[in-house]
């Protein structure tokens, strides 16, 4: 296959290795009275959605349209605001990275490691490239490259209309990594791009040159298991700021255009992290939300009532923090102290006991449901794909 085979984790399999006493056992539905009223103003049926895979496909949103797509190679092109479909094409591959949608095209990642490239008007193809590494991250969108990152370490800058490989980053990562990706942004003249070494990277999106590299957090212990540090979850670009978490390692914020590290403090998430309003949210491995200030650091609040329920990486916007669980459940909480405000239910609820003895304290869900995608907002309207293939567009009913 070109480049050395790699021995991937889940997250939930990393906890598997260690005792069951270790494991954090899911805290019950929080109770509260909802403070506010949630519309749902469309829902769109994507395919099967991701199935039992551990993937993390979320809608690409433009002023008009929501691009989305399915593991089993469906993609779609929906009325943003109405949830309409416009156009439904299969692409008969196995879809495992993407969607990203700018300067009209459609771009999405296959588990063969191509990149494929459609017509937004229409859902045809318009180039494809076979890049060697499995993609599980969603491209970047420059001006002149399309930015595609691999599984095998590779971070490849295209040309937008062609697909011809102008350059190529290649970095070292450990034989033992999590399984997950996460995904280049660009932002002007740079690229910034996170990887299972546990280095954040940033490069000139036109030419590939490395302005900095930077290790969030150190690796520690003597296995191969205790010394994963791996930048998996969702990093964060806000202004002129980077802020980025690592899996047994560190939350950093890092000045772009020197590569100074701001701040570091130790914490562990394969989730990823948010900004806004000079405020942090990352939620850990055991899933407790934190809210941190944004230019020190320092802790304002943390959240433990969701301990244990598979929190993917948490949205901040207007006076909200959104986060979904692994029963569907998508919570709005109050920025201010993480009090919870509203919930609604994505996708179906399936579970089973993990085993007799343990039934009332752990329960298993199906993977094919639950939310492991970060919601999306734009204008103000939350769009959230569940892992069963429920497309749904949620707004706040102002008083």
């Amino acid at each position: 296959m070109g480049y050395r085979v790699l021995v991937l984790l889940l997250p939930l399999l990393l906890m598997a290795c260690s005792s069951d006493e270790s494991v954090v056992a899911p805290s019950p539905v929080p109770q509260f009275k909802a403070q506010l009223d949630i519309e749902k103003l469309w829902t769109a049926r994507i395919s099967d959605g991701v199935g039992e895979a551990y993937l993390s496909l979320k809608p690409a949103l433009t002023e008009r349209w929501a691009f989305a797509a399915a593991i089993d190679g469906e993609v779609y092109k929906l009325d943003r605001k109405t949830g309409a479909r416009e156009w439904r094409v299969d692409l008969d591959r196995k879809i495992t990275g993407g969607v990203s949608a700018a300067y009209g095209m459609v771009a999405l990642g296959s588990a063969n490691g191509e990149i494929i490239v459609l017509n937004e008007e229409d859902g045809s193809i318009l180039w494809e490239k076979a890049l060697g590494g499995q993609i599980m991250s969603t491209p970047a969108f420059g001006s002149e490259r399309l930015v595609v990152q691999t599984i095998d370490g590779r971070l490849h800058g295209l040309d937008r209309q062609d697909g011809k490989t102008v350059w190529l980053f290649d970095t070292s990562i450990p034989i033992l990594t999590l399984r997950g990706e996460s995904s280049p942004v660009v932002m002007g003249g740079a690229t910034l791009a996170g990887f299972a070494n546990g280095k954040l990277v940033a490069l000139d999106t036109d030419s590939g040159f490395v302005a900095w590299e930077r290790l969030i957090g150190e690796p520690k212990g003597r296995s191969e298991l205790e010394r994963l540090i791996d930048l998996d979850g969702r990093f964060w670009v806000s202004g002129k700021i980077v802020y980025a978490v690592t899996y047994q390692g560190g939350l950093a914020a890092i000045d772009v255009p020197s590569g100074r590290v701001l701040w570091s403090k130790p914490l562990s998430s394969y989730s990823g992290v948010s900004e806004f309003l000079s405020q942090v949210y990352v939620v850990d491995e055991d899933s407790v939300l934190y809210a941190k200030d944004s230019v020190s650091g320092t802790d304002i609040w943390q959240l433990d009532d969701l301990k244990g329920r598979g929190l993917g990486a948490p949205t901040a916007y207007d006076r909200y923090v959104l986060v979904g669980d692994f029963e569907g459940f998508l919570y709005w909480l109050s920025y201010r102290d993480g009090s919870f405000l509203a919930r609604a239910k994505v996708g179906v609820k399936r579970y089973q006991f993990a085993n007799q003895k343990a039934q009332s304290l752990r329960r298993v869900t199906d993977p094919a449901d639950g939310l492991r995608a970060e919601p999306v907002v734009y204008d103000d309207i939350v769009y959230v794909q569940g892992n069963s293939g429920e497309l749904a567009a949620y707004k706040v009913v102002e008083e």
